[in-house]
């Protein structure tokens, strides 16, 4: 029964991943992530069924999936960020992060005891920068440009401060690097990169198969020229018509 419920996490991984993956796909390209996000989803729940490279593939992604969320309570034990809530609030006292002696620099922290948590002020800079330029780059009314520079700017200096919000900041920032760690590690123990690489390799070998009995790259590239060329007709005519109607100076 056990191996039953697992086999249908690893099923259900799989749907959310593919979910995940077609609503960004569907979106970067498409601006539909609905679709995309159906068929992908719908994609790695048959291929999971299969014993073959793709559906190893598949139960690998879901896989990860569920490790990744068994992991993540280990990830948000060892660095909390409730405390250092309630701390900028006023609701309890503040707790350093990292747990240096008064006067101390988180830069020059290193663990001493078994208990202590890992830490990094490099590390903590850099993850918090990220999500800075991601949220300031999705700010309407800024250009994505000048959004990122200043999300990177105010997450980067409320992190290195002395303070509950800096507490908060280096503690989010750790966070989020023990959860690369753990995808890291999950990678290595699964070899995901390596069975997408080999999927990858087997979908280019089959469409190269059928580029060289159907000739799809030729009508691909046919089909753009000829919208290249009725688009450069249609430029050509309208140029000729507003050439036309421009009266002559007299």
């Amino acid at each position: 029964m056990s191996a039953r419920r697992g086999a249908m996490k690893v099923r259900a991984g799989s749907v959310v991943v593919g979910a995940a993956m077609g609503g960004f796909i569907g979106k970067s390209l498409m601006n539909d992530p609905l679709a995309m996000s159906m068929a992908m989803s719908s994609l790695l729940f048959v291929a999971g069924f299969l014993r073959n490279d793709y559906g190893e593939l598949s139960r690998a992604l879901g896989l990860a999936l569920v490790l990744t969320l068994q992991r993540t309570g280990s990830v948000r034990r060892e660095y909390p960020t409730l405390p250092h809530l309630k701390a900028m609030i006023r609701q309890g006292p503040r707790r350093p992060f990292p747990p240096v002696e008064d006067g101390s620099s988180p830069w020059r922290y290193e663990p001493r005891y078994r208990d202590d948590p890992e830490f990094k002020m490099t590390y903590a800079l850099l993850a918090m920068s990220i999500v800075g330029s991601f949220c300031g780059g999705n700010v309407p009314i800024l250009p994505a440009w000048i959004g990122g520079i200043l999300g990177v700017v105010t997450f980067a200096s409320f992190t290195a401060g002395a303070n509950a919000r800096g507490d908060l900041g280096r503690a989010m920032g750790m966070r989020l690097v023990g959860l690369v760690r753990e995808a890291l590690a999950i990678n290595s123990d699964l070899q995901i990169l390596s069975k997408a690489a080999t999927v990858g390799g087997l979908i280019f070998d089959k469409v190269m198969i059928m580029d060289r009995k159907h000739r799809i790259k030729d009508k691909i590239v046919a089909i753009c020229k000829w919208g290249y060329d009725k688009v450069s007709r249609t430029a050509e005519q309208v140029k000729e018509e507003m050439q036309d109607e421009r009266p002559l100076r007299r």
